[in-house]
């Protein structure tokens, strides 16, 4: 009986979940959007409903209403005046201004109705109900019909409805739908109102089951995120079974499993497995002109950097006791906001347990503190952490954006509920209500944070500049130049030979052990560590600041760890009431404002004021950054393997994109690959590179690579191109290049830290530079040189690694007839000086036929024709079906002799 009972009880968490989820699927399929502020808006409902009917004595039903209206209203307004600005920016932006909406809603909750829990009267009776033989509360049936009514409501809406159609055409073409007249902000703007709405009737309804207080209803997020993420955020029903299941699955959990926190994680953990399992990313909309946040160059003016070093220990080495609080507090919370840098900054990982790993390492040190001195255990906290870091980071490897940020803080949720708050880890059932650590001593030096807290607040300094050199040293090196590969496009990175599951798992160890330190330093500010208090929300909060700061410069971590609690700026204002609940609302203000005026942060935008204002400075030459080999410049022969290409079939779903095509591609040829939109050619590329799964057989220079992945086929000797060029935004030319030429050595990503030398390109990449003419331009970035250039920086990018075939996609493309006569004669250079076999697909067909030695035609994914361009041009079938004429097509670019 116990059983079912439960099971009713977690039906009706299950509906708050579900009436959360059905909101957040509306958002996203009107506008796009992954909505963190969902629980915030469940918030701002639940306060509202409190405010009219204990504050105000209105009646439950019209106080519901208008609570439901109210938040529908803020819905919409959030989407016009935030979302609708950031339309353009990268869905990282858009994920992170509702982080700062979360922030924003807290805060005022905390300043409008304190830190107190409060009874909120029922909407519905509270009267049990017998159900054969079960006593239930009428309230917790009425809240499971409510869901189910709401939920089919919105089905039959969005799937038969003109409304429903258009939301549907607007979520996949915006363009398209806008050219039918079809306004995409109006829908967003609706959209937004009604998911808004749906979850401030979840707060209506959840908070007589609680004690109302804003932590709680804003972490109601996950568990809808879970839920709604288990459907795409696109199914109404997929998402309200996994609501309900979840909500089941806690229920019953928590009344037979007496294990602390185990009825929070194990559903979470069971959709992320599902999900990881699944292997699909959210399949966000495609916005024009995405962007991530810019990055530093990692080479920090040292002279200023020691000053600013001497000045800030001997500040801190003579401040009294309040204020080296403060400074250690700051220096722990950058360090934290370091690790943000590292992982969302440098890889553009979306990680939200950040705080929660932190507390990770502050347990772990603080259980072997007893036992060994403090640098151990700080040591010994930060490898512990590092490799549960790479535990955590695991669903990276099968998820990415904001799918991973939804993993990520499920994740944490999980981590906090089962090991931070147990008691039997965490010390919380002794006396002492924490766990006991040794005095902080280094060298026989006290630095106990009591006695001596100026001494420790210089060592937490100490160690911030020296993960801050060690941070900087990262993006001057080959691990940083492959992170930042993998963060603008995995393809292109593994195409280049970047093991991208290495470089993101890397970026999860360091970040994670950066973390720990910060947290060890945190913690062990008092003589008793409580890592209870290493919170979910303040995960959010770490991301959210480092981003207003720059989460693409060091100094941006600094700058959002001043936004913190408890640090400098709370010191420095600490005459002002609840100043703690003022900075995170102050801090979100700033994080949507700064998105929508400079989503680099303060930092840079301040960085780039400056560099107006003052005198530019002489330009060095682009040898400081970079230099090229001394060997000649002259074209280096590679190794002549030939391609060739066997019955390659590649089938998506019941649709066979390519048939049975077979081609060879031999040393120093062109050989051309033609055909009308939806051949196939792109398709063959992608096989022929191991980027999708194919039927056949692909040999290299008589290896069979077939079933290797495109890691293994681009260091064996394959290389490519893609249509829209894919060049690495964040880099300069030079290293887009190295990136290319970097070979992984064992320890690479440890000495990096230290010792990350300078860019130094070897022979084939110098070759290339000076033989296209590029040399001159390896310390621009490519946003600052022609269209025309960059196709040439893509190619010389290409065959950096001396490939002995390379796969050109469309180079031509967008390319003036000057442009492309230029190419054209290049890519028939690479042939006969280099000796590279190329395998050439362009919709040019006089540059096709002037260059090419053999040309195979493909139609419906199948080969039409293949000979010499004599043979292609003159054949019927071939003028029928593509050509259109019956004059074989005459060269227009002569031949270059090797």
């Amino acid at each position: 009986m116990d059983v079912l009972r439960f099971a009713v009880l977690g039906l009706a968490t299950g509906a708050i979940y579900g009436l959360l989820s059905q909101g957040l699927v509306v958002i996203y399929r009107g506008s796009g959007v992954l909505n963190f502020a969902h629980g915030a808006m469940a918030l701002v409902g639940a306060y509202t409903y409190y405010e009219l009917t204990v504050g105000q004595g209105w009646s439950t039903v019209v106080a519901a209403v208008a609570a439901v209206l109210l938040c529908g209203a803020v819905g919409a307004l959030v989407h016009v005046v935030v979302l609708r600005p950031l339309r353009r920016a990268a869905a990282l932006s858009r994920v992170i201004a509702t982080l700062g909406l979360v922030l924003v809603i807290q805060s005022s909750a905390f300043l409008l109705f304190g830190h107190n829990s409060l009874v909120v009267p029922s909407l519905f009776p509270v009267d049990p109900v017998e159900l054969g033989g079960l006593s239930i509360g009428a309230d917790r049936l009425s809240i499971i019909l409510v869901c189910l009514v709401v939920s089919g409501g919105l089905a039959a809406v969005y799937r038969f409805t003109s409304f429903g159609r258009v939301t549907a055409a607007v979520a996949e073409h915006e363009t398209t739908a806008a050219s039918l007249g079809h306004s995409p902000d109006l829908v967003a703007s609706t959209n937004w109102a009604v998911g808004s709405a749906l979850a401030g009737l979840a707060g209506v309804l959840i908070s007589p089951l609680i004690l109302l207080e804003p932590v709680a209803l804003v972490l109601l997020v996950i568990p809808a995120m879970a839920s709604g993420l288990f459907g795409q955020f696109r199914s109404f029903p997929a998402a309200l079974v996994a609501a309900l299941v979840l909500g089941v699955a806690q229920s019953e959990i928590q009344r037979f499993v007496s294990a602390p926190g185990w009825a929070t994680a194990v559903p979470f953990l069971a959709v992320i497995a599902v999900l990881v399992v699944r292997g699909r990313s959210l399949p966000l909309r495609s916005f024009v002109l995405e962007r991530l946040p810019a990055v530093g160059n990692g080479r920090p003016p040292w002279l200023w950097v020691a000053l600013f070093g001497l000045a800030l220990c001997l500040v801190s080495l003579f401040a009294d006791p309040d204020w080296a609080t403060a400074i250690t507090t700051t220096a722990a919370m950058a360090v934290i906001c370091l690790s943000v840098v590292v992982i969302t900054g440098y890889a553009g990982q979306l990680s939200l347990a950040q705080f929660v790993l932190a507390g990770i390492g502050a347990l772990v040190a603080a259980h072997v503190s007893p036992h060994v001195p403090f640098l151990v255990a700080l040591g010994v906290g930060a490898v512990v952490t590092a490799v549960f870091g790479g535990i955590v980071g695991l669903p990276a490897l099968r998820t990415r954006g904001v799918t991973l940020a939804v993993v990520s803080l499920g994740l944490a949720s999980a981590v906090a509920a089962v090991v931070l708050n147990n008691a039997a880890l965490n010390g919380s059932t002794s006396a002492a209500s924490g766990l006991v650590i040794e005095s902080v001593d280094v060298f026989g030096l006290d630095l106990d944070p009591i006695v001596h807290p100026e001494r420790y607040a210089v060592l937490a300094v100490l160690v911030l500049l020296l993960l801050s050199l060690a941070v900087a040293n990262l993006r001057r090196g080959v691990t940083g130049r492959q992170l930042l590969a993998v963060r603008s496009n995995e393809r292109a990175a593994a195409s280049l030979g970047i093991n991208v599951a290495y470089t993101k798992t890397y970026a999860f160890v360091l970040a994670s052990g950066i973390a720990a330190v910060g947290g060890i330093l945190l913690a062990f500010m008092l003589p008793t560590v409580t890592v209870g208090d290493f919170d979910v929300f303040t995960c959010l909060l770490v991301v959210a600041v480092t981003v207003v700061g720059g989460v693409g410069n060091i100094p941006g971590a600094y700058i959002g760890a001043l936004l913190t609690a408890g640090g400098v700026v709370s010191q420095l204002l600490s005459g002002l009431t609840a100043i703690n609940d003022y900075l995170p609302l102050v801090g979100g203000l700033v994080l949507v404002l700064n998105l929508v005026v400079s989503p680099d942060g303060l930092f840079e935008f301040n960085r780039r004021l400056l560099a107006e204002k003052l005198p530019r400075p002489v330009r060095r030459g682009a040898g400081r950054v970079a230099s090229l080999s001394e060997e000649t410049g002259e074209p280096i022969r590679v190794e002549p393997w030939p391609l060739q290409v066997s019955g390659v079939s590649v089938s998506f779903g019941g649709v066979r994109a390519v048939r049975d095509v077979s081609l060879e591609v031999r040393p120093g040829e062109v050989h051309g690959l033609i055909g009308p939109n939806g051949a196939g050619k792109t398709t063959l590329i992608d096989a022929v590179t191991g980027f999708v799964r194919s039927q056949g057989e692909v040999t290299l220079g008589g290896r069979v690579v077939t079933g290797w992945s495109p890691r293994s086929r681009a260091r064996a000797g394959l290389a490519r191109s893609f249509q829209s060029l894919e060049l690495f935004t964040d880099l300069d030319i030079a290293e887009n290049l190295a990136v290319a030429e970097d070979t992984s050595r064992r320890f690479r990503g440890v000495t990096d830290l230290f010792r990350p030398g300078q860019v130094r390109l070897g022979p084939a990449a110098s070759a290339a530079l000076r033989h296209l003419q590029l040399d001159q331009l390896i310390g621009r970035k490519p946003s600052e040189i022609s269209f025309g250039q960059r196709k040439a920086v893509a190619i010389a990018r290409s065959i950096a690694r001396m490939p002995s075939v390379l796969l050109l996609d469309e180079p031509a493309a967008g390319l003036d007839d000057r442009e492309a006569a230029d190419l054209a004669l290049l890519i028939r250079e690479l042939a006969d000086l280099w000796g590279i076999g190329v395998l050439l697909v362009e919709h040019k067909v006089d540059m096709i036929m002037a260059i090419s030695d053999r040309v195979t035609v493909l139609q419906n994914g199948a080969v039409l024709a293949a000979g010499t361009p004599e043979e292609v041009a003159g054949n019927p079938a071939i003028i029928d079906a593509y050509l259109g004429t019956a004059t074989p097509v005459a060269a227009t670019v002569e031949r270059v002799e090797p």
